[in-house]
């Protein structure tokens, strides 16, 4: 970096002509005297400067500097030198635009800097426009002393990138930086009063009339700035760089001015600099945990002995054999890692019942071996895998509280002792510990972070002023990508672009691991990724991976109904055959004598609710459980641990389900039925039968009952499937030949690529150039998001609402036995109607409440019937659907009465 030195609170005092009489924030207690502009100025790029050393961020910034210059221009270095002294400035001078004496005096009741007070101009108080202003102008007194004119343009060009992001760092998100209302305002030529504050430029009437003619020229115009940007100077270079440069320079700017006012408002003595980094000492615990965590210290005792099993003498099914691959799998996994740590893209592709959660844990304790490594990101589609493996991280790496964080809405931010955090220890009595909670949280400030697919790449892709701060802390990372495949094909392209990008440019490493992998790098020149398992078929042919349950295709022979009539009937066929399977295998359970546990899973809620119904009044099954994605939370956890008991194992269970107990659910049944869809989710619908091969005749029988066209129509996949015969795919299950059908959706994506007639990859990439932050915010849709969230003002027993006792508490929620929905919803209006003055607790109230009230809330799509249908028994009220008359339509146990409600789209 250049030398700190030079944006001190005595550079300013420099700068910045009678810099005693500018502030730049009032305090809130009586008393403290106000921060001077030139202290925050100076306070922000320490902050700034902090960030970017604490986290590693500088060959980062480096790398995409040098990434963002074209071939064309020849004194690389200076240029270089002069970018990194743009971005420097325009985290340093962003506030500058506080010199606007309508801001000292209306905002800052500042009186004592007068001698602008009769400059007019039509910006009012606002600060932003006039920091960029005077970020230019120094920028371009600077860049019209060079010769080459090509030069002078492209620097101009980063410079008037960067200066967006300080018109924006107010702003809630960014938009488009060559946004030509923004450059071409003729309102800026009544700015240049302001330069004369200024000192140390020699702000002639040529160089101001220059400036604003080229200000007027900036966009619009085939001379114009832009227009050489995109046609002429960066042709020769990859979009993404400056994209990324702008992204990160955007997040230190927002995130240290954040911090920095945080400091001066709160009376902090020293600045933050635990960014929740992976420390050293948190390192070399991690790897020790890792290797000596049960089940793993057999693993690096054989890798050291070289003692490896021969996989052709593990062909029996047993557990013990099946926990003999498992272990060949993590050695294979470790040995070919220490082989390829310059390496930055893995693929883990190992089957079901594999342990690819463990197998990647190890692989993490690996490459942390390198120290340049200090953050890991755990990736999933799903809030139950993400909850899953924050239990197993937490026991095999040792992690504390305040290492590891969960980030999804169903996961409550309470307050973890900030005791160990740096800055408490020299804090005085009345500081809130609160407040460095919510900013680990806002920053994502801890070593080990879980989160959704859905945010992650949101994080890679945002516009948005707070997901962007977490961008910074991207660099230098370990990131886990699981079940790639549960998203549409459509999406793949993107995300195998923007991970091969993110990788070499952010000293990022990426493990993309399934049992049912697409090859996402064959679609994307350069991604080229390391196999950690070289030769999957010696695991997945194994008889205890690929026979551990049997496919059975049987009902296939069905007709698949066309009318209610035929669709009642076949369904009533169809209770027919389970209850003849269920009862042949409770009578012949050598394991588990009597027992039987049965899952069935259609497509629609629909026919799984009718399907309940059907067994109303039989007496087989000791318990039958439905659940879809109208099930709340509560009832849906008490199922799944209900499921896992000892006492739970000697009953007959029926699990009646929507496509929500797929990949990764951990529950073990014996028998499973499913309707037919896409191979992928019928491979991992077998992975809940059967986990560990303990048992014996378990099947998994495929059934059509339902189109899925409505549900898969736009998958390729789908596409293909539907062209397939029954050979092929019942030669794709039980060979796990997932490849075959990869091949042909991964050719169709890269062919659409090289078309000039559909959207594809290379419009990506031209927003990228022109910096058309909101188109890429828009790239990446990994879910529709056009659902509404459904309140159910249902009672709830506490048992199934553990761990939440404290929040209640905490909310002054009342509660005995039950929790009422009712008494949730009052507190959630009353803490809307009622907000606290300290904004921070209100928001992590806030926050905390919306996790309570996820588990009484489901989604649905606002364009389904089933929304017309249910206004009758609600209303929308502070962006919720209360569904305050739900008695007539919704149940805890059977969730949505599709009686009513028939049509049967729900999340």
């Amino acid at each position: 970096m250049d030398k700190l030195i030079l944006y001190s609170k005595e550079y300013f005092d420099t700068l910045i002509k009678d810099s005693h009489c500018y502030y730049a924030h009032l305090p809130k207690k009586v008393g403290r005297l106000p921060e001077l502009l030139s202290e925050h100025s100076s306070l922000t790029f320490a902050y700034a400067s902090n960030i970017i050393v604490h986290q590693s961020l500088e060959k980062s910034v480096a790398k995409l500097i040098d990434l963002s210059i074209p071939l064309s221009i020849s004194d690389k270095q200076s240029v270089t030198k002069e970018i990194r002294k743009l971005f420097n400035e325009a985290i340093a001078f962003h506030d500058l635009g506080k010199l606007n004496y309508k801001f000292q005096h209306y905002v800052m009741k500042n009186d004592r800097c007068k001698s602008l007070n009769s400059c007019l101009h039509q910006f009012g108080s606002q600060h932003s426009v006039l920091s960029m202003y005077l970020y230019l102008a120094m920028s371009l007194y600077r860049i019209l002393k060079r010769e080459d004119e090509e030069v002078q343009m492209f620097l101009y060009g980063i410079a008037v990138y960067f200066s967006y992001n300080i018109v924006q760092h107010h702003a809630s998100m960014l938009l488009e930086a060559q946004n030509e209302i923004v450059w071409s305002d003729e309102r800026l030529q009544e700015l240049s009063p302001y330069l004369s504050l200024l000192a140390g430029y020699d702000f002639t009437e040529e160089f101001v009339k220059q400036f604003h003619f080229i200000l007027q020229h900036t966009s619009g115009r085939v001379d114009g700035v832009f227009y050489q940007m995109n046609n002429s100077i960066m042709h020769t270079t990859e979009p993404f760089s400056l994209y990324a440069l702008m992204r990160l320079h955007y997040s230190i700017l927002t995130s240290s001015d954040y911090l920095a006012t945080a400091h001066y408002i709160n009376g902090w003595k020293n600045i933050i600099t635990d960014f929740g980094l992976i420390t050293n000492d948190l390192r070399e615990r991690i790897i020790h945990n890792a290797s000596t965590y049960k089940y793993n210290k057999a693993i690096y005792e054989s890798i050291e002995r070289n003692d490896f099993p021969d996989l052709s003498e593990l062909t029996e099914k047993s557990n013990t054999n099946l926990n003999l691959l498992r272990r060949s799998i993590a050695t294979e996994v470790i040995t070919n890692v220490r082989r390829n740590r310059d390496k930055n893209l893995f693929y883990i592709e190992a089957p079901t019942g594999g342990g690819k959660t463990n197998v990647s844990m190890l692989a993490v304790a690996e490459l942390l071996k390198d120290k340049t490594l200090n953050k890991i990101f755990y990736v999933f589609p799903f809030t139950t895998l993400i909850t899953q493996t924050y239990v197993s991280l937490k026991d095999v790496f040792g992690l504390k509280n305040d290492e590891i964080i969960e980030l999804h809405s169903k996961a409550a931010h309470i307050s973890v002792s900030a005791s160990s955090h740096s800055l408490i220890k020299e804090e005085t009595d009345d500081y809130k510990n609160e407040y460095i909670d919510y900013i680990d949280s806002l920053f994502v400030n801890y070593p080990v972070s879980l989160l959704s697919h859905v945010r992650f790449f949101e994080y890679l892709t945002t516009n948005k002023k707070e997901a962007n701060y977490v961008f910074s802390r991207l660099a230098n990372s370990v990131v886990i990508l699981d079940e790639i495949q549960s998203y549409n094909p459509s999406t793949w392209d993107v995300i195998a672009f923007f991970i091969k990008e993110y990788s070499a440019c952010f000293n990022m490493k990426f493990i993309v691991m399934s049992a049912t992998l697409p090859k996402i790098g064959e679609i994307v020149k350069g991604a080229d990724f390391t196999y950690l398992i070289e030769n999957k078929n010696k695991y997945f042919l194994n008889p205890n991976f690929c026979r551990r349950v049997v496919f059975d295709y049987s009902l296939l022979d069905w007709n698949m109904p066309c009318s209610p009539n035929q669709h009642c009937e076949y369904l009533g066929k169809l209770h027919d055959k389970l209850l003849q399977e269920s009862r042949w295998y409770a009578e012949n359970n050598n394991l588990y004598p009597g027992s039987v546990h049965v899952i069935i899973e259609f497509i629609y809620k629909h026919s799984a609710s009718e399907f309940y119904a059907l067994f109303s009044e039989d007496t087989f099954f000791d318990e039958i459980y439905l659940l879809s994605g109208t099930i709340l939370e509560p009832r849906r956890k008490e199922i799944i641990e209900n499921l896992k008991t000892s006492e739970y194992r000697k009953m007959r269970v029926l699990l009646i389900s929507t496509q929500v107990v797929e990949a990764g659910v951990d529950i073990d049944m014996d028998l499973g039925f499913k309707d037919k869809s896409i191979i992928d989710s019928e491979e991992q619908l077998a992975g809940r039968i059967n986990r560990n091969v303990r048992k014996q005749s378990c099947k998994l029988y495929v059934f059509n009952c339902d189109a899925p066209d409505c549900i898969y129509g736009k998958d390729e996949r789908f596409r293909v499937i539907k062209s397939l015969s029954l050979n092929k795919y019942m030669h794709i299950l039980e060979q796990k030949d997932f490849d075959y059908l990869y091949k042909d959706v991964l050719s169709k994506i890269i062919r659409r690529n090289s078309s000039v007639f559909f959207e594809n990859i290379n419009d990506l990439k031209e927003e990228l150039s022109i910096l058309n932050y909101k188109k890429v915010d828009r790239s990446l849709i990994l879910i529709d998001t056009d659902t509404v969230s459904v309140f159910v003002p249902l009672s709830v027993r506490i048992s199934c609402m553990q761990g939440f006792i404290s929040l209640l508490d905490e909310l002054d929620i009342y509660y005995d036995e039950w929790i009422s929905g009712v008494c949730v919803w009052n507190a959630y209006v009353s803490l809307l109607l009622n907000q606290d003055s300290d904004f921070v607790e209100f928001k992590r109230k806030l926050v905390n409440m919306r996790v309570l009230m996820s588990y009484f809330t489901f989604s649905l799509y606002i364009t389904s019937k089933d929304f017309d249908l249910l206004k009758t028994y609600g209303e929308e009220r502070y962006g919720y659907f209360y569904l305050e008359n739900y008695h007539a339509v919704y149940s805890l146990e059977g969730g949505i009465n599709t009686n009513i409600c028939m049509d049967s789209l729900f999340i």
